[in-house]
């Protein structure tokens, strides 16, 4: 199993309370995983990453598996990886993943069969916000691990409008983990509301953020309170309003009127 996919369960799960006279104390865990995206100048960015130690690296587009080999050397080994390609082929694919590659993240055109028909890594698909529900429903039987939802054109203070683009992908995202790239660290309020309606990362561009801000929002996102109870994870997601199909919507209310016709 991918150490990435790994990582987001013990996040889902949460801090674990030790049990036991002289127990050690758990490591704190994250209100939601931090992803470091290294999108340009990769020395600079890895070196970024390096510093961070974010929950697992992703860098756009590097070329050739010699190329994912010397950028990737000075990261903890320990640090989950990938890459995010806009194309690539079967040998792409092999050479990432024999390079040590976590997770592989990528878009719906021009993307292989090949990329999502292996469980080593986790394998992420890239949408763009507003996507149609119909589109979002095939999506969802494909043999995916993650969405990326791109909401890095965003600046400034988040919005409900923004926040309910958010939420009607991640509530119709059934099992999937939903991952969100933002241009600008969220604050402690909007960063609890993206984890309570269902965002389970954060993606952010190593190289267009300080060091000081990624900083604070790595702590940010440690001293995030614990979720409330009775919130919806992914493994028990309904689809609001999508529980039954329109047809059989329907028939189950036919069904109830020839009911109460019958008593």
């Amino acid at each position: 199993m991918s150490k990435f996919l790994d990582r987001l369960e013990q996040i889902s799960r949460g801090s674990q309370v030790a049990l036991g006279f002289g127990a050690t104390r758990p490591a704190k865990v994250p209100g939601m995983a931090l992803v470091g995206l290294v999108s340009s100048d990769y020395s600079k960015g890895v070196s970024a990453v390096a510093e961070l130690a974010p929950d697992a690296a992703l860098i756009a587009a590097p070329t050739g598996k010699e190329s994912v080999s010397k950028l990737t050397k000075s990261l903890d080994s320990k640090l989950p990886w990938g890459v995010r390609a806009t194309s690539m082929t079967q040998d792409d694919i092999q050479a990432y993943i024999e390079s040590g590659c976590d997770l592989l993240a990528f878009p719906m055109e021009g993307t292989p069969i090949a990329a999502v028909a292996t469980h080593e890594i986790t394998r992420i698909l890239c949408i763009a916000p507003g996507i149609a529900e119909e589109e979002l429903r095939a999506i969802m039987a494909l043999p995916i691990d993650m969405l990326l939802l791109s909401m890095s054109g965003h600046s400034g203070p988040w919005t409900l409008s923004e926040l309910a683009s958010v939420g009607s992908i991640s509530r119709r995202s059934g099992d999937k983990y939903v991952l969100v790239e933002v241009a600008q660290p969220p604050d402690g309020k909007e960063l609890e509301a993206l984890r309570d309606i269902g965002v389970h990362g954060l993606v952010v561009d190593v190289g267009q953020v300080p060091a000081e801000a990624l900083a604070e929002l790595k702590k940010g996102l440690l001293d995030m309170p614990r979720q409330r109870p009775g919130r919806r994870t992914r493994r028990d997601a309904i689809v609001p309003g999508s529980a039954f199909l329109p047809g059989e919507a329907a028939e189950r209310e036919d069904d109830d009127e020839e009911e109460d016709d019958e008593e």
